[in-house]
């Protein structure tokens, strides 16, 4: 079984239960930056600590002096960046992705808009508490509950999009920037969305860790 990570962003932070059920269950943790003041509120020591460092606060430090802290000057990509791209130098696939949104909507966009940078090489779930999201490409057969809710957001033109087993099917369709498919609803699980062109983020409404012990 190929070894989980989880990644702890500087946004929202999720629910303290939430985030200790996942690092409980994952083999190695990242905090990026700022991530690290997450992760000594709610008790979970990361293994590494990476980004710019201008986040994190001094207490956080040296609370987890033990903790490997890697200081990545360069300004041109994002802390979660650092993170999935010192994971992806170690062969990790699958990643877990915590506290990517919320705060600043410049950061939302941001990280959920570099994902498809990643996806040829990491398995990506970005979560919160009641949701979770992943990129689409090729066909993927997704579970969840009868009577989910199941959005899909565009990131540029889609083309090739076929949903099987929601509420609302789709065959060979495309998508526009601007063009969304909110509050779709699973009929059949697992559903099935394919997308051959572009860059499209599944978010399903339910308990993310559910979710994960039916995808593994």
């Amino acid at each position: 079984m190929a070894r989980k990570a989880l990644v702890i962003c500087n946004g929202e932070p999720p629910s303290r239960a939430l985030a200790r059920r996942f690092a409980a269950t994952s083999d190695f943790i990242v905090a990026a930056d700022g991530g690290a003041n997450i992760g000594r509120r709610y008790g979970i020591r990361p293994d590494v600590i990476i980004g710019d460092l201008d986040s994190i606060s001094g207490a956080t430090k040296r609370r987890f002096s033990s903790s490997t802290l890697l200081h990545v000057a360069r300004q041109d990509n994002t802390d979660l960046e650092k993170a999935l791209d010192y994971l992806s130098a170690l062969e990790f696939r699958n990643v877990t992705i915590l506290a990517a949104t919320g705060h600043r909507i410049d950061f939302t966009l941001g990280n959920l808009s570099s994902l498809w940078s990643y996806t040829s090489f990491l398995d990506l779930t970005v979560a919160g508490d009641g949701w979770w999201a992943v990129p689409v490409g090729r066909r993927k057969h997704v579970e969840a509950r009868v009577g989910t809710t199941a959005s899909l957001i565009p990131f540029g033109d889609c083309d090739g999009i076929t949903l099987r087993g929601l509420r609302y099917p789709l065959a060979d369709a495309s998508m526009k920037v601007g063009e969304i498919g909110v509050s779709n609803v699973v009929r059949k699980s697992p559903f099935a969305v394919q997308v051959r062109r572009g860059h499209m983020l599944l978010i399903v409404f339910e308990d993310p860790l559910k979710a994960g012990k039916r995808r593994r």
